[in-house]
């Protein structure tokens, strides 16, 4: 089957910039997969994202050699509204992209843009609403919306357009604990009960591990690692050469051991770090 995305070493320099900003990168992604983006601040998780939707090369000043191909798509060569049928993209600040006077309006922006129907239109707003949980708040100005609620009208009016691939640059980092949960709750069932493909910039590790099914590891501007969570979060050496805090269930794991107590495994989630621990007492 062939790749939803392939990425052939691709390197982008902004102008002016004496150091690229992503340097020599490649990897797959396969549909329905769930990959989170992680690495330190600067590493270019933000302009890796850019590639996936055509924003670079296409409105980014700066040169780019290699190749992107999303839904077999050339980035390079298709115009941007013609890739947003394939590719939506939330950035990590959901005000920027939102310019409506109200919720219905934002929501069937792009739709209207791609050409559809009225009718499919309004089927389209009514089941993303519905889909991200506000069904009802139509007539709200997106401006009066909460931060959680302005992040999740930003993923309805992505998946309003029905892409394949959704690219979420940070999507919580500016939410409180309750509306990060709720926005991680939409995204995680956008890809489970939709078959969505998400690529997830995010620095909350715990939320790597609860739903990401792969992890690339971007620093100093390259691809490091590309692995499972199980694997890239056992890898203490790794986490502190790149500057990558683990969950804090995998700190305790690791104290545990320089401890002496004889885990098997580092646990990666709350659940399996209380299982492991409980195993641990009865022996």
């Amino acid at each position: 089957m062939q790749p939803l995305v392939e990425l052939d070493d691709v390197t982008f320099t902004y102008s002016r910039a004496a150091l690229p900003a992503i340097e020599n990168i490649s990897f797959k992604i396969n549909t329905g997969e769930f990959v989170a983006l992680i690495g330190p601040s600067g590493a270019g998780k933000s302009t890796l994202c850019y590639t996936l939707n055509g924003s670079i090369p296409q409105l980014f000043n700066g040169s780019m050699t290699g190749s992107v191909n999303v839904a077999g798509c050339d980035t390079y060569q298709v115009e941007i509204p013609a890739l947003a049928e394939h590719v939506g993209l939330v950035v990590q600040n959901a005000r920027t992209q939102l310019f409506n006077v109200s919720v219905l309006q934002e929501v069937a922006f792009g739709c209207e843009n791609l050409g559809l129907p009225r009718a499919k239109i309004q089927e389209r707003v009514g089941q993303a609403l519905d889909f991200v949980g506000l069904a009802g708040f139509e007539d709200r100005e997106p401006t009066a919306l909460s931060g959680g609620q302005q992040q999740r009208l930003a993923m309805a009016c992505v998946l309003a357009m029905d892409p394949e691939l959704l690219v979420l640059d940070e999507p919580t980092s500016e939410l409180d604990p309750i509306g990060a949960e709720q926005v991680m709750d939409v995204i995680a069932r956008l890809n489970r009960e939709l078959g969505k493909t998400i690529f997830m910039v995010t620095h909350d590790m715990e939320f790597v591990t609860q739903y990401a099914s792969r992890v690339l590891l971007l620093s100093d501007r390259r691809l490091i690692d590309d692995d499972s969570p199980q694997i890239i979060f056992s890898n203490t050496a790794l986490l502190e050469r790149t500057r990558i805090r683990p969950p804090q269930v995998c700190e305790l794991a690791q104290h545990l051991l320089q401890s002496g107590y004889p885990l098997k495994r580092i646990p990666i989630t709350l659940d399996s770090a209380v299982s492991d621990l409980k195993e641990l007492h009865h022996g």
